[in-house]
C-alpha cells in the first residue's frame, strides 16, 4: 500500500465486506474483500462524482456487473458521504433495506443499475457510453463528459450477453466505457479452470478494445490509477483493465479458496482481521478512515458547481438555428439579426409550415395545437419557437425536446402558454411556466391551471386531432 492512511481504509472496507454478510447470514464476502484497493482508487483518486447530488448529470458512472459482491459498493457509498447510513449497512440483505443482496437502481442512492444477472451489468455500461456519446454530440463536452466503469468477473465475460455487448462496443470505437475485469480464476464450485480458459485479453483485442493487463497489481494502488487514467486517455475505443485478483485476501485460510465466494464464519473473520491488524469488532469505522473517505465525496463539488454555470448559459439556440437551416426556409438572419430570448421575430411565419419543416430534421420536435383567439405573432424562447396566429386561433408551439435534467436546469423557463383547450386563454407565460411547456403533467407547478386542464394539456403531447406533431 503507498501510505498508512490509504493502507488502513482499506483493510476498513475489507472488513466490512465481512461483516455485512456475516450479520445477515448471506452473500459474498472474497470478492468485495478483494476489489477493495480497486474501490479506494475509483472513489479518492479517479471518479468524477459528488457524494452530495448522486444525480448530477455529468457524474462518472460506476456499474458492478458482478453485483453479488454489492457490500463492496454499499460500503465505497457509506464511507464518502452518500446517503447511506451504517444502520443500511448492518441491515444488509434484510427484507426493506436500502442494501439488498444485489445492487437496485431507484433503491439505493448511488446506485446506477440493477445487476444480479451475470453480464447485464456490462451490456447496460455498454448502453450507457452509447447514451453519453450521443448526449456529447448533442451539447458539446462542456456539458455532457463522464466515464463509465464496470467492474466484471469471470462469470459475466462467460454470458453471452456480454460478448454480444462487447462486440457492438468496440465496433461503435466507445471511449469513455473502462471494464475492470477481476481475474481471480474462482467461481463458487472450484477454479474457473474446470469451465473456462479463455484469453480475455485477445477476446477483447480482437473486438476492438484498448487492452491493459497489469497481472499481479490488484494491491498496486498507482499502477491500478495509471491503468485508469490510462484508459480514460484513450477516446477511439473502449478499455478493458486485466488485473489478478485473489479471492478472500488477506485471510489466512480463504484466500484464493473457492469457499470465499460464500460466507466467512466467526472464525475466519476473526483471524482476517487479525491479519489485518483491526480489532475484532463489526463494522468498525476509525473516524479518521471515515474523515478520509468523506473529503473524497467532496472532490467533485467544485467541477459540479462550474458544470451547473455552463449549464445555465446553454441556451440551446445554435441546435434550432441548424435545424432551421436545413429546411431551407428563408430568413433566420433576417428574423433574427440579433438573438434576445422573448424578442418578437418580425418574419411571420406559418406555425404548422415551420414544424412540418423541422420535424424530419430534430428529433422529437412536438407541436401542441389549440383554439386560442388572440395575439398574432410568433416568439423564440429559449428552445422553441411558440405561436399562435389569425385568422383560425390555431397556436402551436414547437421546441427541441430535451433530455429532463436540461428541461428542470436550464434558466429562465419557456415562454408558452399551459392552457391548450381554450379553458384559460388569459394564463401569462408569467404564471404557467415552470420550468417548461413540455413536461408530465405530474411534475407542473401551475399556480392557475386546473387537474382537467392539465390533463387536458398533457394529452396533447400525444398524436391527436389537437396537436401535430
Amino acid at each position: 500500500m503507498s501510505t498508512e492512511p490509504e493502507a488502513l481504509g482499506i483493510n476498513v472496507i475489507r472488513a466490512l465486506a465481512m461483516d455485512g454478510p456475516h450479520a445477515a447470514n448471506s452473500g459474498h464476502q472474497g470478492t468485495a474483500m478483494a476489489l477493495a484497493p480497486l474501490a479506494h482508487v475509483l472513489w479518492t483518486r479517479v471518479m468524477k462524482y459528488d457524494a452530495s447530488d448522486p444525480e448530477w448529470v455529468d457524474r462518472d458512472r460506476f456499474i458492478l456487473s458482478a453485483g453479488h459482491a454489492s457490500i463492496l459498493q454499499y460500503a465505497m457509498l457509506h464511507l464518502t458521504g452518500y446517503d447511506l447510513s451504517l444502520d443500511d449497512l448492518k441491515s444488509f440483505r434484510q427484507l426493506g433495506s436500502r442494501t439488498p443482496g444485489h445492487p437496485e437502481a431507484g433503491h439505493t442512492p448511488g446506485i446506477e443499475v440493477t445487476t444480479g444477472p451475470l453480464g447485464a451489468g456490462f451490456a447496460n455500461a455498454v448502453g450507457m457510453a452509447i447514451a453519453e456519446r450521443y448526449q456529447r454530440a448533442r451539447f458539446g463536452d462542456d456539458i455532457i463528459n463522464h466515464t463509465i466503469d464496470t467492474v466484471v468477473g469471470d462469470g459475466c465475460l462467460s454470458e453471452g450477453v456480454s460478448h454480444e455487448a462487447a462486440s457492438l462496443a468496440g465496433h461503435l470505437g466507445l471511449g469513455r466505457l473502462i471494464a475492470i475485469y477481476d481475474d481471480n480464476h474462482i467461481t463458487i464450485d472450484g477454479p474457473t479452470e474446470l469451465a473456462l480458459n479463455d484469453n480475455a485479453a485477445e477476446r477483447f483485442g480482437a473486438y476492438g478494445w484498448h487492452v491493459q493487463n497489469l497481472g499481479e497489481k490488484g494491491e498496486d494502488l498507482d499502477a491500478l490509477e495509471a491503468a485508469l487514467n490510462a484508459a480514460k486517455a484513450v477516446e477511439d475505443k473502449p478499455s478493458i483493465i486485466i488485473v489478478r485478483t485473489h479471492i478472500g485476501f488477506p485471510s489466512p485460510s480463504l484466500t484464493d479458496d473457492h469457499a470465499a465466494h460464500g460466507l466467512f464464519g466467526s472464525a475466519e473473520i476473526t483471524e482476517a482481521k487479525a491479519a489485518m491488524g483491526l480489532p475484532d469488532e463489526p463494522f468498525f469505522i476509525p473516524e479518521d478512515v471515515l474523515a478520509m473517505y468523506q473529503a473524497a465525496g467532496t472532490r467533485g463539488a467544485a467541477e459540479h458547481a462550474a458544470w451547473a454555470s455552463r449549464v445555465d448559459a446553454y441556451d440551446g439556440i445554435a441546435e434550432l438555428q441548424a435545424a432551421w437551416g436545413a429546411t431551407g426556409l428563408p430568413g433566420w438572419e433576417d428574423v433574427l439579426p440579433t438573438f434576445t430570448p422573448g424578442d418578437s421575430i418580425a418574419t411571420r411565419v406559418a406555425s404548422q409550415k415551420v414544424i412540418d419543416a423541422l420535424a424530419p430534421v430534430v428529433p422529437g420536435l412536438i407541436g401542441g395545437g389549440a383554439d386560442l383567439t388572440g395575439n398574432t405573432g410568433t416568439k423564440l424562447g429559449e428552445y422553441g419557437v411558440q405561436s399562435r396566429q389569425n385568422p383560425g386561433g390555431r397556436q402551436v408551439f414547437f421546441g427541441v425536446r430535451e433530455p429532463r435534467w436540461v428541461r428542470r436546469s436550464l434558466a429562465p423557463p419557456v415562454t408558452v402558454a399551459c392552457c391548450p383547450l381554450a379553458e384559460r386563454s388569459s394564463c401569462s407565460a408569467t404564471t404557467c411556466a415552470r420550468p417548461s411547456g413540455w413536461l408530465p403533467s405530474r411534475e407542473r407547478r401551475r399556480s392557475s391551471c386546473s387537474p382537467t386542464t392539465l390533463l387536458a394539456w398533457a394529452k396533447t403531447a400525444q398524436p391527436t386531432s389537437q396537436s401535430s406533431i
